[in-house]
């Protein structure tokens, strides 16, 4: 929790960069608010890029065994890990870390976690962005005057999310002490769904009508169906369902085709360097432009000994691989292609009008088989299916268009049902004894109660504000344990059932106040925002507002941090005194 509040004023940022930080490539937008026009410029020429002509950079990191402080980054780091006889640890894919699914198959080297990476990796990322920033705007130029806007997969969880945050905080991107609003969180399919509205036009978008945003990038795919609203004049978007996704982007098609090729060479006579070789051409030439219609080749490195080796049973056609088109199409595009699907159809069945367009973009949205597949199966759900020009900038130009206007988004659905932990009135007919506690007033209460804030599924306004008031006896500072349930059906009464989970902590330390008594009752008021990428958390005690973000998932976060944060709650020790619900 940060200290008292201040007013936020976004008009004392004059710059908004949009940070697409991505699993296999990240890219970086941004605006000057004093435009006339606010024209939003890509940065897409990247230190040591080379021929390279794609506008992100890689999501990688170079290390020297042992130590733990990266010697390279994005393109850099590619060229010095290729170099010979080096003994380099190239990093890669570690946003996938933050993914429940894979989180625990963390294997990074020299004892760093995934929050020592990431920030290693936005510091290095944001260090190049100022030095552009300064070189395009000269003396004028001051980095304290920028407002950030990051996107994060729907899919991740609180825990992810508010990792993302500090890693943020210690790449220096903002201060601890900055209001939490200088960093603005927004979901992948969101930031592309902002990027798609400016071109509904173009398809005929208008009040009412819903899209889906089918985000398929490098590590994750991520869907959210929205609805256009011009009932007051300006147009928003309406997030009309839960936001899904799972990890099952291009990287993945890459992960087949090597396994592919181990395979078809019997998993022998043929080193990493062979291997790395033909990997490049799937993911440079044959990839992207994949269609389904032909065989595929893959020259062969000019080192690989084809010696005594049957390379009519391997494939070897000429001296090249041949690679049937039915082989690529079953064992390295359907296996990831048709995740997606599931997850498309998973949307579709949420929503209960027809969608009138569905945009794919991303760097696998631009696939011609994948979009090729969506429209054979999706066609009669959708008017349109279509690939925006310039998809794989859709995120991160959406980011800056939502650091101009996070109001454009106005409501957003709860994927859980979020709730505090107090103590309620106890009834006897549904509460057992052993929850009984006698409060120092000599009133009987419920420990253990879970006070609903926002249940699963709910559409909430992006600014709306759910309020419950409690009590404290003065001068105790006390915990306000926010808990959550992932089911569907009702909440539980308590926090102890096994359906239900704590996620965050705020603690809450009370203030001085003259002409209070020692054991006096003082209301607390906690406002909780759930109409955000994050949860905010706004607590007011008599004429005092405190406000800040959470840390989540207290019970995971040693997956995720070197040591431990202060804020979190120690499970091996007793809380401190609970609210009396009011």
């Amino acid at each position: 929790m940060s200290s008292i509040s201040s007013k936020f004023d976004p008009d004392n940022f004059a710059y908004i960069v949009g940070i697409d930080f991505g699993t296999t490539f990240s890219g970086c937008s941004y605006v000057y608010t004093s435009d006339t026009v606010e024209e939003i410029h890509d940065i897409t020429d990247w230190p040591k890029q080379g021929g390279n002509v794609y506008p992100k950079v890689p999501t990688k990191l170079l290390y020297e065994p042992g130590n733990k402080e990266p010697i390279a980054w994005g393109y850099e780091a590619v060229r010095k890990a290729s170099t010979p006889k080096n003994n380099y640890l190239l990093v890669d894919n570690f946003k996938l870390l933050l993914d429940p699914q894979y989180s625990q198959f963390s294997q990074l080297p020299n004892g760093l976690t995934p929050l020592e990476v990431i920030s290693d990796y936005i510091r290095m990322f944001n260090k190049y962005i100022h030095n552009e920033l300064e070189r395009n705007l000269g003396a004028v130029y001051d980095p304290s005057r920028i407002r950030y806007c990051l996107t994060v997969p729907a899919m991740w969880n609180d825990l992810a999310k508010a990792t993302m945050r500090e890693a943020a905080i210690i790449a220096g991107i903002v201060d601890r002490i900055d209001h939490p609003d200088r960093l603005l969180l927004t979901s992948e399919p969101e930031a592309a769904a902002l990027y798609c509205e400016k071109r509904t036009n173009q398809f005929q978008l208008t009040h009412g009508q819903r899209f889906m945003i089918c985000d398929a990038g490098g590590g994750t795919v991520d869907l959210i169906v929205f609805e256009i609203n011009e009932s007051d004049g300006v147009k928003s978007l309406k997030e009309v369902t839960k936001g899904s996704g799972s990890s099952c982007g291009s990287t993945f098609l890459d992960k087949n085709m090597k396994e592919y090729i181990e395979r078809r060479f019997n998993n022998s006579r043929i080193d990493e360097q062979a291997i790395e070789y033909l990997m490049k051409q799937f993911i440079n030439t044959i990839k992207p432009g994949w269609d389904n219609d032909e065989d595929d080749f893959f020259n062969l490195p000019a080192g690989i000994n084809l010696e005594g080796m049957d390379q009519e049973a391997v494939g070897i056609v000429d001296g090249k691989l041949r690679v049937p088109v039915e082989d690529m199409r079953r064992e390295i595009f359907e296996p990831v292609v048709l995740k997606v699907l599931e997850l498309i159809a998973g949307q579709i069945k949420q929503t209960e009008v027809s969608l009138s367009a569905i945009f794919l973009v991303g760097g696998f949205g631009q696939s011609r088989y994948l979009h090729k597949r969506i429209q054979g199966n999706f066609q009669k759900k959708a008017s349109s299916i279509a690939v925006p020009s310039r998809g794989e900038l859709a995120v991160v130009r959406g980011a800056v268009m939502f650091g101009l206007n996070p109001r454009a988004v106005t409501h957003r659905t709860s994927r859980r049902t979020y709730g505090l932990k107090t103590y309620k009135p106890f009834d006897p007919t549904v509460d057992p004894d052993n929850k009984k506690v006698l409060l120092p007033d000599g009133r009987t209460f419920c420990r253990d109660g879970f006070c609903v804030y926002v249940n699963k599924g709910d559409i909430i306004a992006s600014d709306a504000c759910i309020s419950h008031t409690f009590q404290v006896f003065y001068p105790n500072d006390t915990e306000s344990d926010l808990y959550a349930y992932d089911g569907d059906d009702a909440a539980p009464r308590y926090v102890t059932h096994p359906g239900v989970r704590k996620v965050a902590l705020f603690p809450i330390k009370i203030p001085q106040f003259d002409g209070v008594e020692y054991g006096e009752k003082v209301n607390i008021k906690i406002n909780m925002y759930f109409g955000q990428t994050e949860i905010h958390i706004e607590t007011v005690i008599k004429d005092r507002v405190f406000m800040g973000t959470s840390a989540f998932e207290a019970h995971e976060v040693q997956k995720f941090q070197a040591a431990p944060i202060t804020q979190f709650h120690d499970e091996d020790y007793p809380p401190p005194p609970a609210y009396d619900y009011l």
